[in-house]
């Protein structure tokens, strides 16, 4: 029997391409250390935040339908059990105002969709090594 995977990131995006290809990246990278999670709106993201087992790693889309993503930031670092959280803004934004407000609302990092393909595969396949097994959080921190 397979051992249960040790890390759980939640994407939330409302475009449903863009979600089935960042999981597939995202899998590829570790494996089966990691579950790939899905939400298509901030709402249904706080959500799931909300339940067990615990995120380890959030990838946030700015541009959602309802609550935008700096509204989900601004919610996650206002609540004690997910000030710690790892966020990554990943979004097809280049817009320095957009950045300069994300890093204000909470994020730990901010990462643009809208590079080539091979860029962007590249980072993506990165960002869980950096977060879920290079970074290193204190242990109150999600």
């Amino acid at each position: 029997m397979q051992d249960a995977p040790s890390h759980r990131i939640l994407l939330i995006e409302d475009d449903r391409t863009h979600r089935w290809v960042l999981r597939r990246v995202l899998e590829n990278a570790l494996g089966g250390e990691i579950v790939v999670e899905e939400a298509d709106s901030g709402e249904s993201g706080l959500n799931r935040l909300g339940r067990r087992p615990k995120i380890d790693l959030l990838l946030l889309d700015l541009h959602l339908p309802g609550m935008s993503g700096f509204d989900v930031l601004k919610h996650l670092r206002s609540e004690t059990g997910t000030r710690g959280l790892p966020v990554v803004v990943l979004t097809s934004s280049q817009d320095r105002e957009d950045v300069r407000k994300a890093f204000e609302c909470g994020a730990n990092s901010f990462v643009s969709k809208s590079e080539t393909p091979e860029l962007m595969m590249r980072r993506l396949q990165m960002l869980p090594v950096y977060w879920l097994e290079l970074n290193r959080l204190p242990d109150d921190a999600v």
